[in-house]
């Protein structure tokens, strides 16, 4: 097998393959034998057609595939004997056989993890929000759950559109140079960007029964590429307010509790339990956004794309769980607003696995064991349902791979300075410094 490295733009490379053996021939001829024995042949009975025949009309046929299997079968040994290791996909941009020759050459290309070097953690000095348990945080979550349960309710006859106002819209969709229109039904929150910035422009200050009329609106594919325009027309058919309940004994007794104490007791005590576990979590993110600051790293494009289209998926199924049709969001704004958070996340998975394997940290049974306890936590399910899960879709490396981080995470945050401080203190310090004082 010959092997041959080629660079390309950033962390791009391609690998030209070439293999050649006797095998090939072999594989070849059993490919047409096959072909000759159930292959219809106009003028001919099935299987009775001369082999020429078959070579002359499946030729390229027979090559490609017997060219795929030989480049599946030796692509990971090119990559070994190259000494790369791709990040992602690997994509087949080029295939030749030559069955005269009994040879296959193929070219392939991917993306390599960046190079870059681990800072030294010693000394560094991160700061987190200074948390302790204070009533404010009981009336907090009291606002959330008001938030949680208000209800929404008809507008005055007459009354415009605001932010934060629901409206019930009836959709018209029609692509501009086809045939496609489609008519359908949402609810949006004016205001919170469920929609395109044109869409809601328009909309403010609409009233019930307004319609609105859009031309000419360019539609995004998730990567941001225009794929075609569309024509919309809107009826506002319901607007509605939000209403939140009244924080009293009344409110307290449709969640379950006696009173109003009552309620502000229990907050009380689960917040006092889970103040560990939020600290926690708070510095951890700390942390890991401090490490992504201080280490310059490039980002694989094809994970870039992998990691934005699992964080748009996640924001779409959210929106549509609050009713919006993600047919009509703004993928391409989303795209942009998510795209620092999926770089980030890709730059601390290098910065952390690098670390593990410079420290020679590995996980432990129980610290997969743990993995999997906190992923059933974030699915609502069990732990067996989770392993189960994993195991059947080939994802338990995954799992490990996460453990390890989050071991590596740990270990980091074991050596250097955590330093809480106050809330709103830093703001005042910038505000000094600007005012000159």
């Amino acid at each position: 097998m010959k092997v041959q490295l080629e660079d390309r733009e950033g962390l791009f490379k391609a690998l030209v393959v070439e293999v050649q053996g006797e095998d090939i021939k072999k594989r070849l001829e059993e490919a047409y034998s096959e072909l000759q024995k159930n292959v219809q042949i106009q003028g001919f009975r099935r299987g009775k057609a001369p082999l020429w025949i078959v070579r002359a009309k499946y030729k390229d046929y027979v090559e490609e595939e017997v060219g795929k299997k030989i480049a599946d079968e030796t692509l990971k040994s090119a990559l070994e004997k190259a000494g790369v290791k791709p990040v992602a996909d690997v994509y087949l941009e080029e295939l030749k056989v030559d069955e005269k020759e009994g040879s296959v050459r193929y070219k392939v290309s991917f993306e390599v993890p960046p190079e870059f070097e681990l800072k030294d953690i010693k000394g560094l000095k991160v700061e987190v929000p200074k948390i302790e348990f204070k009533e404010e945080l009981v009336d907090k979550e009291l606002e959330r759950l008001r938030e949680a349960n208000a209800v929404w309710e008809p507008k005055d006859e007459g009354e415009p559109a605001n932010e934060g106002d629901l409206l019930v819209l009836e959709y018209e969709v029609e692509e501009v140079g086809g045939e496609e229109k489609v008519k359908e039904e949402t609810s949006v929150i004016l205001g919170q960007g469920m929609l395109r910035p044109e869409v809601e422009k328009a909309l403010k200050g609409k009233k019930v029964g307004d319609e609105v009329e859009l031309k000419d609106l360019p539609l995004y594919d998730r990567e941001g590429k225009e794929i075609g325009k569309v024509n919309i027309r809107i009826k506002v058919k319901e607007l509605k307010k939000k209403v939140l309940p009244e924080l009293n004994d009344e409110f307290a007794k449709e969640l379950g509790y006696d009173s109003l104490s009552a309620l502000r007791e229990r907050i009380s005590e689960d917040l006092k339990s889970k103040l560990e576990e939020l600290k926690k979590q708070v510095v951890e993110d700390k942390v890991g956004d401090k490490l992504v600051e201080i280490h310059e790293i490039e980002v694989p494009q094809t994970l870039l794309r992998r990691e934005l289209s699992f964080l748009i998926e996640r924001k779409l199924a959210e929106l549509q769980s609050y009713g919006i049709n993600p047919k009509y969001v703004d993928i391409n704004k989303l795209a942009q607003e998510l795209r620092p958070i999926a770089e980030a996340n890709i730059k601390l998975r290098f910065i952390l696995d690098k670390y593990a394997q410079q420290k020679g940290i590995t996980p432990s049974e129980e610290d997969i064991e743990a993995q999997y306890e906190e992923l059933a936590k974030q699915y609502g399910t069990t732990k067996e349902e989770v392993k189960r899960y994993f195991r059947e879709q080939g994802l338990e490396e995954v799992v490990k791979e996460d453990a390890k981080r989050k071991k590596a995470l740990a270990d980091i945050i074991s050596q250097i300075e955590i330093v809480e401080v106050e809330e709103g203190k830093e703001e005042k310090e910038v505000k000094k410094d600007e005012g000159g004082s």
